[in-house]
């Protein structure tokens, strides 16, 4: 009788530590991604666009005419590499930062997505709606760029969490002496 409630302790004790991983697992689960191929572009109001050069990373960088109060768009390819089907509920921005993602976009129409549903391998096309400010906090650094977007999302009907997802082109500000020449 011992070895028998010995060995169902023992199998208890490794269910739930099993379990315990996966859903530590499922609660890191980080499936995401901008540069997973696709493709990716600027919006109206584009001021320049840098192609990339030696020790930039591989990366365009856009730069938009800056105007205050206008927004700047970009579209970028965005893919589930994970196994799970996502549901993409909005964009995270620091409202502090001079370049900052405000929204995300549906391309056909350019409102505000509700939910973008994502399946296991599968991409979508969105549009980053990008808001620019020229402080002087801001002009007083000349520049501020960001190549990231904060995505929340939601998946397996019961996680919700955030990802800075990596985008393939970075889109950099600049408030002192304008947008560089296009090359």
């Amino acid at each position: 009788m011992r070895q028998l409630t010995i060995a169902g302790a023992v199998v208890v004790v490794v269910l739930a530590a099993a379990v315990l991983a996966v859903f530590l697992w499922l609660r890191a689960y980080a499936p995401l991604s901008g540069l997973a191929g696709g493709t990716y572009g600027p919006g109206a109001g584009l001021g320049a666009d840098i192609e990339p050069t030696f020790g930039s990373g591989g990366k365009t960088v856009y730069i938009p005419a800056y105007k205050p109060g206008r927004a700047f768009d970009t579209t970028f390819t965005l893919t589930n590499t994970g196994r799970f089907g996502v549901t993409v509920r909005g964009v995270l921005g620091d409202q502090a930062a001079p370049v900052s993602p405000a929204a995300i976009l549906d391309p056909g129409d350019k409102k505000p997505l509700r939910g973008l549903r994502i399946d296991p391998h599968d991409a979508a096309t969105v549009v980053v709606r990008w808001r620019v400010t020229c402080t002087k906090t801001a002009a007083a650094r000349a520049e501020a760029t960001a190549d990231t977007v904060r995505l929340r999302y939601s998946y397996l009907s019961t996680f919700t969490r955030t990802q800075s997802v990596v985008l393939p082109f970075a889109v950099t500000l600049r408030c002192h002496g304008g947008p560089l020449p296009s090359p």
